[in-house]
């Protein structure tokens, strides 16, 4: 089921008179007290808003506005209409939450259309002819294009990507002609269709480091922030939270618990934590029962997630998707935590997401010495690391300090360079070619270019600045927001992702990010008093490596027929037998990390294809979904 909206105008008539908003809610919409799509309109001043998802710190913002415009700001897409009315496109910069928004002003003839600086919902434009539409999907822009061209340029960049992320940072999509409004910018659509992009919201511009701060004063103001953020995000409706165990998740669900002790919020909160019998997993429930331990009005649900492997793909049916998606592999835990989540009603679900961005040390400062000569400085700081973690100084001199001060270095070997940008299994360089792609395919992408230009971004200038956009880039979307939460009528929510926490951690000077057998040193300072110290004081984790070889393993035979008869094998892209020789391999432990990373990449490349022309061909031979919704929807000509 889609949830979203579309908006249509046609240009030859202009804007007035001729705006169409085409809203498709989630089958509890009508009944939820925040629903996930709102409509307004104001009559006199001839404005309408749509918006999907949630507006954040609502009270600050309605103390700005005069009481009789207030009187009327009975959902998000009133407020933001109200915001708009009485300051103009420069209110909306104001607004904050996690939202898709248009906003249509009949008096100027002009659209305006903005995603909140992370990008929590999606939202693609199109001009065609004398059309020009928008919408949260990109499958209804499809009907107006004569030819669906796919865009080869961008597919190769998302195979080329260094590290997991739901959206590239283009305004480009996945085929020609549909482009992206990017996070954080406002388009304007003129009567005449001029199309102009004013960025307003600016990560880099926010990095300045405040030198005087403490480690005990940052971690008091980082716990207000956070705990201002959890609170914004328990008032739609009932609340449920994941709950790994982890120094994330258990800080989210320790503070909403402590709101709710506070008389503040809803009686009860739901948490939902994965189980495993495995022996690399199994003391991970202890963790999340620490939490529970301290008592409050929380109802502890414990899912058996042994079964929820990677690539689980052929068992649960993948959901259709605008664009391709790195982390896909891992959809089974995914649909795992949200189907519990709807099982019990909830409409907004609580995670952890967000914590690693900017609150883990880069301890890329060496590079930066490397580079400006500090050599001693460079190498004391890196035994400095070592000691602290138990590791090789040569590790860490290679991994944090001359790789990243040389970024044509992580390119990988001579050979790499020599065979023009291709990596050779098992060892593929993160910024490599994979070698199961052909090389007509790489050389007309310019895929060696996009490689260079991809370790320049992450390691060029100043390191330690770059990784951090980097991080904050690959936070941007929900996956499993916009594809599972939604069509149930349910919200992910991610207090560690809040506009202004972020912002303060962009302050954090660099010695309160990197202390050596302490991570996360202001996140454990913040919850002092709050966690268990066991959790608190952490220094490692589980990890999924043995669900993802099982996985893998067990769901290779599904994964090879994929490979074979997989129509996108039509575009010229990638060799069948060396991708699946290569998926052999990796099934018994053969290859980096960055090889397995590649190989994700191109399993999900062929796995989105495959449904995009699956709903291609429905919405052409019979009535989908979304054409079906199409007759139910509310359509309002403004």
């Amino acid at each position: 089921m889609r949830v979203g909206f579309d908006v249509f105008t046609g240009l030859d008539t202009g804007l007035d008179g001729d705006v169409e908003f085409r809203v498709f809610p989630s089958k509890r919409d009508h009944v939820m007290r925040s629903p996930l799509v709102t409509f307004a309109r104001n009559y006199q001043s001839r404005t309408a808003a749509v918006l999907m998802g949630h507006l954040c710190y609502q009270d600050e913002l309605l103390a700005k506005l005069p009481q009789s415009i207030t009187q009327n700001c009975t959902s998000d897409a009133a407020i933001a209409l109200a915001v708009y009315s009485h300051f103009g496109r420069q209110g909306l910069e104001q607004l904050e939450g996690e939202f898709s928004l248009v906003v249509w002003d009949g008096e100027l003839q002009r659209l305006f259309a903005l995603r909140d600086p992370l990008g929590c919902w999606q939202l693609f434009w199109l001009k065609a002819g004398t059309t020009l539409a928008l919408s949260t999907s990109i499958l209804p822009l499809l009907d107006l294009l004569p030819n669906k061209p796919f865009n080869l340029d961008f597919l190769a960049q998302f195979l080329m990507l260094p590290s997991p992320a739901v959206e590239l940072p283009t305004e480009e999509t996945a085929f020609t002609g549909i482009n992206r409004v990017l996070p954080g910018t406002i388009l304007t659509i003129t009567a005449t269709g001029k199309v102009e992009s004013y960025r307003w919201w600016d990560w880099a511009a926010k990095q300045h480091h405040n030198n005087s701060l403490t480690l005990e004063s940052a971690g008091e103001h980082y716990a207000h922030l956070l705990r201002q953020a959890v609170k914004q995000r328990m008032e739609r409706g009932q609340i449920a939270a994941h709950l790994s165990g982890g120094m994330d998740s258990s800080s989210v669900v320790c503070l909403a618990r402590d709101w709710m002790l506070s008389g503040v919020g809803k009686p009860q909160l739901d948490t939902l934590t994965a189980v495993y019998k495995r022996p690399s997993l199994a003391g991970e429930r202890a963790y999340a029962e620490m939490v529970l331990e301290q008592g409050g009005p929380i109802v502890p649900h414990f899912l058996d997630a042994d079964d929820a492997l990677v690539f689980r793909w052929f068992n649960d049916d993948i959901p259709y998707h605008d664009e391709p998606y790195a982390g896909l592999s891992h959809l089974a835990m995914e649909k795992l935590l949200v189907e519990a989540a709807h099982k019990l009603g909830a409409d907004t679900i609580l995670t952890g997401m967000g914590a690693d961005e900017l609150l883990v040390g880069t301890y890329l400062s060496m590079a930066s010495q490397l580079r400006q000569g500090q050599w001693l400085a460079a190498f004391s700081e890196a035994q400095r690391m070592a000691q602290g973690n138990n590791q090789s100084i040569w590790s860490i001199l290679y991994q944090f300090c001359i790789g990243p001060a040389l970024p044509m270095l992580m390119l990988g070997t001579i050979g790499t360079w020599w065979r023009g940008g291709f990596g050779r299994w098992p060892k593929v360089g993160k910024f490599a070619i994979p070698p199961w792609i052909l090389p007509e395919f790489a050389q007309g992408t310019k895929m060696q270019t996009i490689g260079r230009q991809n370790a320049q971004r992450l390691y060029g200038g100043s390191a330690e600045l770059s990784v951090d956009l980097w991080s904050l880039q690959a936070s941007v979307g929900d996956w499993s927001q916009w594809y599972l939460a939604a069509p149930q009528g349910m919200h992910n929510s991610h207090p560690f992702l809040d506009s202004r926490v972020l912002s303060f951690c962009l302050e954090l000077p660099t010695a309160l990010r990197e202390i050596p057998g302490m991570p996360k040193p202001v996140l454990q300072t913040a919850m002092r008093g709050i966690l268990p110290e066991p959790i608190r004081t952490r220094r490692d984790k589980a990890t999924f490596n043995d669900i993802y070889w099982l996985g893998l393993s067990k769901h290779l035979p599904c994964l090879e027929f994929m490979v074979r008869n997989s129509p996108s094998q039509e575009l010229g892209i990638f060799d069948a037998q060396q991708l699946i020789h290569a998926m052999r391999q990796a099934a018994v432990g053969i290859g980096n990390m960055e090889a397995i990373y590649h190989i994700n990449t191109t399993l999900a490349l062929i796995a989105w294809f495959d449904k995009m022309m699956a709903a291609q061909h429905q919405s052409l031979e019979a009535p989908t979904e979304v054409h079906q919704l199409h007759r139910q929807v509310e359509k309002i000509t403004c």
